[in-house]
């Protein structure tokens, strides 16, 4: 860049076109740079359901899908955007608008955005549920200051108000989670020992992603590879008992869902898979079962990276003596028993 002047006449400068091109660079890393702190800044807001014997598992899975655990409201607040839609004890994620610490403050926010919806419907949760507010007063308020039309019984966009005693948050609705763990409990074949559909989607949850390639290998009825394959993961299921193959096999036909199923050892699998999640066999003979755990475990650790193990006996150090490394513990009691899900990564990956 340069200036240059002719007799008589103000000076004229001169751009070239690598100035230009500088130029154009710097608006460009100055619009990443807003676009990144926007993006750093947004929050988003999980809502939980938290029974009361599965407050580790409720909690566990929170920080698996969000990377944060939920406070003592069941309500989680994270920097990372999740589909909920296969949460088992996530029940939604709200892009949040805005953060306040009062109601008329709220309104304030509200207005100042001029929002703008057709077809919306605001809903209020109260974190205690007994909290002194008026839930519908604060709904129609809040709907009455939003531009647009709104549709209480189809909406398409809600905007939901989550207040507790300390602070509120006020965002959109982004998703929620489908409770098909419900239908598959309904699932037309079962056993005494199988997994709850909700336990199993939770436990999926833990150790795999969309995408991922899962083995059990020891499916039994097929609730872990149901789960799985309704949330987007591949998975394979073997057992060694042909009746618990059929039986794997017709519960996803009876769901319209898919994975590979078929006879096979779980002592001499040779594939490689991203993880490997089971509920273990156990029965009456116990010193016979622990015997075949031992096997099962051996040859398991070299068929994944990540392995997720559900049994009612202690496997801690049956895992540390086979190479495994023992991240996380989680007990999940019904009544009298109590199960255990170990996760673990193995020494040979």
């Amino acid at each position: 860049m340069k200036a240059s002047s002719e007799s008589g006449l103000c000076p004229i400068l001169i751009i070239s076109v690598s100035d230009i091109v500088l130029f154009l660079s710097y608006i460009v890393i100055a619009v990443c740079l807003c676009y990144h702190d926007n993006m750093a800044a947004r929050k988003y807001l999980y809502l939980m359901a938290i029974p009361s014997q599965l407050t580790e598992l409720a909690s566990a899975e929170s920080v698996a899908l969000t990377g944060v655990a939920p406070d003592a409201y069941g309500i989680t607040v994270s920097g990372t955007c999740v589909d909920v839609r296969c949460g088992a004890y996530v029940k939604s994620c709200t892009e949040v608008l805005f953060e306040t610490d009062s109601v008329s403050e709220l309104y304030v926010n509200i207005r100042s955005a001029d929002l703008y919806a057709d077809d919306f419907r605001v809903s209020v949760v109260k974190k205690p549920r007994n909290m002194n507010v008026d839930s519908m007063a604060l709904t129609r308020q809040i709907g009455s200051i939003i531009g647009g039309k709104p549709n209480l019984s189809s909406p398409q966009v809600v905007f939901l108000t989550v207040i507790t005693p300390k602070k509120i948050w006020f965002g959109r609705l982004l998703s929620e989670s489908d409770g098909m763990w419900v239908a598959h409990d309904q699932r037309p074949h079962v056993t005494s020992s199988s997994l709850p559909a909700r336990l199993a989607r939770a436990f999926v949850n833990l150790v795999a992603s969309p995408g991922d390639h899962l083995l059990d290998p020891c499916c039994g009825t097929g609730t872990i590879v149901m789960s799985a394959a309704h949330c987007g993961i591949h998975a394979s299921g073997y057992d060694i008992n042909p009746r618990m193959v059929g039986a794997t096999t017709k519960n996803l036909d009876h769901y319209g869902l898919t994975a590979d199923v078929q006879l096979g050892d779980a002592r001499t699998i040779q594939q490689r898979f991203n993880v490997v999640a089971t509920d273990l066999p156990y029965g009456i003979n116990l010193v016979k079962d622990t015997a075949a755990t031992k096997e099962i475990l051996t040859n398991l650790r070299s068929c994944a990276p990540k392995t997720g193990f559900i049994d009612i006996r202690d496997l801690s150090q049956p895992l540390a003596d086979l190479g495994y490394q023992v991240k996380t513990i989680i007990p999940v009691p019904k009544m009298r028993l109590v199960r255990r899900i170990f996760i673990a990564i193995s020494d040979d990956q």
